[in-house]
């Protein structure tokens, strides 16, 4: 089995390990190699799968929405989602999943959180799936940008952050690429009210998360959604290998 991972950056993610250990547990040889990349075409989709011979693959920022449209066909929570991270080989169709929804839930669950709206900080990929399961769950949210718009990050004061109990971070700021940048947010608004969910996985703590541990506030970081994200993928990833032989 060839799996893979297309994206940018790439080189610090723990996909290889986890899906090289899905293979083992099943028993199966196979590879799962990295293919780092800003932008990509239909045909340079279908020559990769073609050349690599690739069962499937997953897909990270900044590729999660500019996949959709190369796709022969979409799952439903994925086109619902709006954004897809994993795509697999089936029948000769290039379709494309979200399992980052399931890993959202998972980490929602642990968070275990009340509050009754969210911001969101990021408009990518991951952002979206995370606002489509807010939204399953009757959770209203926004999703705040740096980039001018009625949603940038300014135009909310102090008392706005305040209103909104739970905080996700779908940037990359804390991640590998941004380990010392913060956030543009408010100083002093945290409290043990709060809870926080930051899609990173590492390093950690993120600032972020720092700054909810010392205020009390409950926190998950990323690697609960990234396990559980993977391991659906696996399941796509092996069902459609055995179809396919």
């Amino acid at each position: 089995m060839k799996l893979g991972l297309i994206g940018h950056p790439i080189d610090h993610s723990l996909s290889p390990g986890l899906h090289q250990g899905f293979m083992e547990a099943s028993k199966l040889e196979g590879s799962y190699d990295l293919f780092p990349m800003q932008s990509i075409t239909r045909e340079g989709l279908k020559h990769l799968f073609t050349t690599h011979k690739l069962t499937g693959c997953n897909v990270t920022i900044p590729l999660k929405e500019a996949v959709l449209p190369l796709l022969d066909r979409l799952d439903p929570t994925a086109e619902a989602a709006g954004a897809v991270n994993t795509i697999v080989l089936e029948s000769g169709a290039l379709v494309g999943y979200n399992t980052d929804c399931a890993g959202i839930e998972k980490a929602l669950d642990q968070l275990d959180s009340n509050a009754a709206s969210a911001l969101i900080f990021g408009t990518g990929g991951a952002a979206k799936a995370v606002h489509y399961v807010l939204n399953q769950r009757g959770i209203s949210s926004k999703m705040l940008t740096r980039k001018p718009s009625p949603l940038n990050y300014s135009t909310l004061s102090p008392e706005d952050f305040k209103s909104h109990k739970l905080w996700i971070n779908c940037t990359p700021i804390g991640g590998p690429k941004y380990m010392e940048e913060h956030l543009p947010l408010p100083n002093g608004v945290l409290s043990p009210e709060f809870a926080i969910f930051d899609l990173i996985y590492h390093p950690l703590p993120t600032p972020l998360l720092k700054a909810a541990n010392d205020a009390g506030a409950r926190t998950v970081d990323g690697r609960i959604m990234l396990t559980e994200q993977a391991r659906k993928a696996w399941e796509l990833f092996r069902a459609a290998y055995y179809k396919n032989l």
